[in-house]
Formats: structure tokens, sequence, C-alpha cells
């Protein structure tokens, strides 16, 4: 990520998110990548009740509101996304390939990393070696 850029997620991380642009968000990102409820719940580090009741809230319920760590985890899905989509040059197989288990990744699927901001990071890298044509 380069600095400029990373200086604008951070500033965006902290100026968060009202409830309504949160779930807008979540639910185009998931509509995208064919995420069910529990998958993104589980990658916003969040109990798959409360994630619910977040996106179901209506605007006057400010204690639900998204927080930093949720807003960093959606803005992170959003550019692994916007990476895979670049690499596989296509929604469909990016979809597919962050569900499927690798033997690089100890049989484990992409998605089932990003539960960890370093999970975001390992994925990250091995896009970018496929992108290099690094055996991956």
């Amino acid at each position: 990520m380069a600095t400029a850029t990373g200086v604008r997620f951070v500033e965006q991380v902290r100026t968060g998110w009202s409830l309504e642009a949160g779930q807008q968000h979540a639910r185009q990102l998931a509509a995208k990548l064919g995420m069910t409820l529990h998958e993104l719940a589980l990658v916003l580090a969040t109990a798959e009740r409360t994630f619910a009741r977040q996106l179901s809230a209506k605007p006057s319920e400010k204690t639900l509101a998204f927080t930093k760590a949720q807003a960093e985890r959606l803005l992170l899905l959003q550019a692994l996304t916007n990476h895979g989509v670049e690499v596989f040059e296509d929604q469909g197989k990016f979809n597919r390939w962050l569900r499927r288990p690798l033997p690089l990744l100890q049989q484990q699927s992409p998605l089932q990393l990003l539960d960890t901001v370093t999970g975001f990071r390992v994925v990250d890298q091995l896009l970018g070696r496929i992108a290099y044509g690094v055996y991956s």
C-alpha cells in the first residue's frame, strides 16, 4: 500500500462510518463476494447475532454503530477484493479461489485466514505471488 493511500485508509478508519454507511458497505461487499452473514461476521470478528442486529438496525439505534475495527476490516476486505479481481481478472474466479483450500495455507482457504489482520496480509501477499507468476 502506497504511503498516501495508507494515510487515507487510516483517516477513513478513524473517521468511522454512520450505521447506514456501514450497513451499505457490508451488504455490497457480501453480495460482491457471495458471502453469507456468518462468513462476513467471522471476517469482522463479530458475533453473528450482533452483526445481524447491526445490519437490521435503524439509524436512530446509535448503540449498534460499526466500530473502528469493523470499519477497518471492511476496508481491508474491499482492498483485498480489488486486488483479487485485478489478479484474476474476474470476480467469480476470485470468489472461487477465496474459498478453495490451498496446500500453501495448510489446506485452509484464503477466506478462513481473514479472521485476523495478519491473515489479510498473508492472503494479499499470496495474490501478489500469483500476479507475478510465483508458484502458489
